[in-house]
């Protein structure tokens, strides 16, 4: 697997990184995304119906991969059990890069989710840690941003998703319980409204303006950037 994405509900992958995951599948890398929760304490849609709205936008995005862990939606724990669960997908799959939410965000779930699978990697190479799977250590780790509180965080780099971001909103609007769709039945929330649907755009063109393109998505290293040729790197930019 050359990424692996983490997101604490279906969805979040979609929502924050779906750009950038569009444009890796059509350069031919495989890349797969994992839910730590089934997303069942979500005010609308059912888990049934979630599943379908996953195999939908996996399917839209190209991936090679799908997982739905069931932590616990609004439960997620730093435990022992969990972070096992994480190492053994890490270990199966062997990414060379894995991304995850950002540890700075308004819902505790994406907090806890993203500690929890920044410490999984960590323990993944350890030996003593057992699961009948050869250990392993993701070679670069990196955050995509959600909602962030009481700061702005200034992204590491951001992503020209121009070319995909078409996409993206289908794969967001493949969860049709979740975002705004007016012909689905139920009370309306905030990521419901037309109003949410709208905000994602308007995010995407600001992040886009920041480094000249119509649609950006932004994202937080982990560690250093290694750039050996600054000259062939800034060149090779479109």
């Amino acid at each position: 697997m050359d990424l692996l994405a983490f997101g604490a509900h279906p969805d979040d992958c979609e929502l924050y990184a779906g750009g950038l995951l569009a444009k890796l599948v059509r350069k031919g890398y495989e890349v797969g995304i994992v839910d730590l929760t089934r997303g069942e304490m979500s005010s609308r849609g059912s888990v049934a119906e979630r599943q379908r709205e996953i195999g939908k936008a996996s399917k839209i995005l190209g991936l090679s991969l799908r997982k739905t862990l069931d932590l616990g939606d609004t439960q997620l724990a730093n435990t022992p059990q969990a972070r096992l669960a994480i190492i053994r997908v890490v270990r199966q799959c062997r990414p060379r890069l894995v991304l995850y939410q950002y540890p700075m965000d308004r819902h505790p779930d994406h907090v806890r989710g993203s500690l929890l699978v920044r410490e999984a990697c960590y323990y993944s190479h350890l030996t003593k840690i057992r699961t009948n799977q050869k250990r392993y250590r993701p070679g670069y780790e990196f955050c995509f941003l959600g909602t962030i509180v009481g700061e702005t965080v200034n992204p590491s780099f951001i992503v020209d998703i121009s070319d995909t971001f078409e996409q993206k909103i289908k794969a967001i609007q493949a969860f049709s319980s979740q975002f705004y769709n007016p012909d689905y039945q139920d009370k309306e929330t905030y990521i419901s409204s037309r109003a949410f649907l709208e905000f994602v755009e308007t995010r995407a063109k600001f992040y886009g303006a920041l480094i000249g393109v119509q649609y950006g998505e932004p994202y937080v290293s982990k560690s250093f950037l290694r750039i050996n040729d600054p000259v062939a790197f800034y060149l090779s930019a479109p």
